[in-house]
């Protein structure tokens, strides 16, 4: 009983002393396989998570599919950073209030992430190759003198360790007055809806400085 009291004591310690309010986390998704998680916190970073998968021996010997609950980092990007409104004299937090994933069409992952007022597109995909041998450029990536290439060599691709990378592709701002609550996508793969507090906006992942504004159904007394 001591010894949990004093492990209690330890952990609100630690809690107090390095946790920050950025460090809050704000929202939580998964994509649509389980394997990765996203969080964003307060602070305007997201961090991936991926599910970790057990060797086949050992999932064979209890009889499971071979995915375990556990879950490491796998990259972490800053979404959002502070803003301020200049017309409204408003500050723009960097928390994140919503993440949501998009349908995996290929090797690559992408998810939307947004704060009160900007909403983000981004590419996380993996590089585990880079190409050497480039004919204009030394190893170091520097241009080459044309007058010493003496013979022109294909470029080849070689083994190097695993990379996550994360991309911003879209920036879809300006579409709402209020402070954005929630983010949802289509079906199609190529849609999604936003809403603030009194309007709905549906967006194309193509185009970002237009939105078409949804009719409200308004209740009547």
């Amino acid at each position: 009983m001591g010894e949990d009291a004093e492990s209690s004591k330890i952990n609100h310690t630690f809690l107090r002393d390095y946790v920050t309010e950025a460090d809050v986390i704000s929202t939580v998704e998964f994509n649509q396989t389980g394997d990765l998680l996203a969080t964003g916190d307060k602070g305007g970073r997201v961090v991936i998570f991926q599910r970790e998968t057990e060797c086949k021996g050992e999932s064979e010997e209890v009889g499971e599919t071979g995915d375990s609950g556990e879950y490491n980092v796998y990259s972490t990007f800053q979404s959002h950073e502070p803003d301020f409104d200049y017309l409204k004299s408003l500050e723009i937090e960097e928390k994140i209030n919503k993440i949501r994933w998009l349908s995996q069409q290929n090797a690559a992952h992408f998810l939307l992430s947004t704060n009160d007022k900007t909403i983000k597109l981004w590419k996380v995909s993996e590089r585990d190759k880079r190409p050497e041998g480039y004919n204009l450029k030394d190893e170091e990536g520097r241009l080459k003198d044309i007058s010493t290439i003496t013979s022109l060599q294909v470029p080849v691709l070689k083994p190097t360790d695993l990379m996550v990378e994360v991309r911003p592709r879209r920036v879809f701002a300006n579409g709402h007055t209020y402070h954005v609550n929630s983010i949802s996508v289509n079906s199609d793969g190529e849609t999604y809806l936003s809403a603030d507090d009194l309007r709905i906006n549906m967006w194309h992942l193509g185009i970002t400085d237009r939105s078409f504004r949804l009719p409200q159904i308004e209740q009547r007394e």
